[in-house]
């Protein structure tokens, strides 16, 4: 069977800046335990959580903080629903904000720190000389 694994991956830049990702993975497994140690184990042999310099000769730290969620993925259809999660909105953590975090994530200008390489395709982005 299939399932997807959310992970929830920290990016640290040495300037100070922090990133969160959202990473989903689908995996073949033959249980949510299964789909989970296959998960880590994933993390550990990419390298995931590792470090590297940017373009800017800056460190940047990456850690998976979390092994958010696993969904059994479902596929009877021509459509396949490959994740699905649900927020209860509260008091503490309205609609808007939800709502929000989900519409807007970083733009190609605000992860530039994260970026090793210069983009040949986007010069004027790549800020160093």
């Amino acid at each position: 069977m299939k399932y997807s694994v959310k992970m929830i991956v920290k990016h640290s830049v040495e300037t100070g800046e922090v990133f969160l990702e959202e990473s989903i993975i689908m995996l073949e497994a033959d249980s949510f335990d299964q789909a989970y140690a296959k998960a880590e184990q994933y993390v550990q042999e990419n390298q995931i959580s590792d470090s590297y310099e940017n373009m800017y000769g800056k460190r940047v730290h990456s850690e998976v903080i979390s092994l958010a969620d696993c969904f059994s993925v479902y596929d009877d259809e021509d459509v396949i629903e490959v994740y699905s999660s649900m927020f209860r909105c509260s008091d503490d953590l309205r609609e808007d904000t939800l709502v929000a975090l989900f519409e807007n994530p970083c733009t190609r200008i605000e992860m530039l720190p994260l970026r090793q390489w210069p983009d040949p395709d986007h010069p004027e982005e790549n800020g160093i000389d």
